[in-house]
């Protein structure tokens, strides 16, 4: 053989192990860029699991709320109940109050020579009838025992007793008499 084609052997020779070295680095490279592409995924996965993470405490932390929410409003129903029981209880001690006190003041009518009354104490009008609002009307005022007139406005009747002047002079000391005058007692 002669030299030439040593001499191209050689060549092909040094061409196919160029070739196999740019072909490993190629390949090198292209690993390499995997495993940052590889990186990037993780470090994007990382991120995420912390948002995650995040959302998880907000969702727990409204859970928290919302239970303690729901507990106080148990907490309201049963003491919004608690009242309305009250409330009936009292509506019922009303009634035997203001039926105390209707009988108290038919006794101070029988008794007032200014006040025209029949034989069981209801005060009559000067045809001898009934007067519809039995003695629950004093000084005017319509007393319901709930601190109302019969308006809705507040009323003057203090039930401990005469709180200010006005009050003392409609249910206290003074009466008004028919004509609409005081007398003392």
């Amino acid at each position: 053989m002669n030299s030439t084609v040593w001499w191209i052997i050689a060549i092909i020779v040094v061409i196919l192990i160029i070739a196999a070295i740019v072909w490993s680095m190629g390949k090198s490279r292209r690993v390499d860029a995997q495993r940052g592409k590889a990186e990037e995924i993780r470090e994007e996965a990382r991120a995420h699991d912390r948002d995650l993470r995040e959302r998880e405490g907000r969702a727990e932390e409204l859970d928290a709320r919302a239970q303690q929410a729901r507990a106080e409003a148990e907490q309201r129903a049963a003491e919004a109940k608690r009242l309305e029981v009250e409330a009936e209880r009292r509506g019922d001690d009303v009634d035997e109050v203001r039926g105390l006190r209707d009988e108290r003041l038919r006794a101070a009518d029988a008794r007032d020579p200014d006040v025209q009354t029949d034989d069981e104490g209801y005060r009559v009008d000067e045809d001898g009838n009934r007067v519809a609002d039995q003695g629950a009307t004093l000084g005017g005022r319509q007393d319901d025992l709930d601190g109302t007139d019969a308006t809705g406005r507040a009323d003057d009747l203090d039930r401990a007793g005469a709180s200010d002047e006005r009050t003392r002079d409609t249910v206290g000391r003074h009466e008004p008499s028919r004509r609409g005058e005081y007398r003392r007692d």
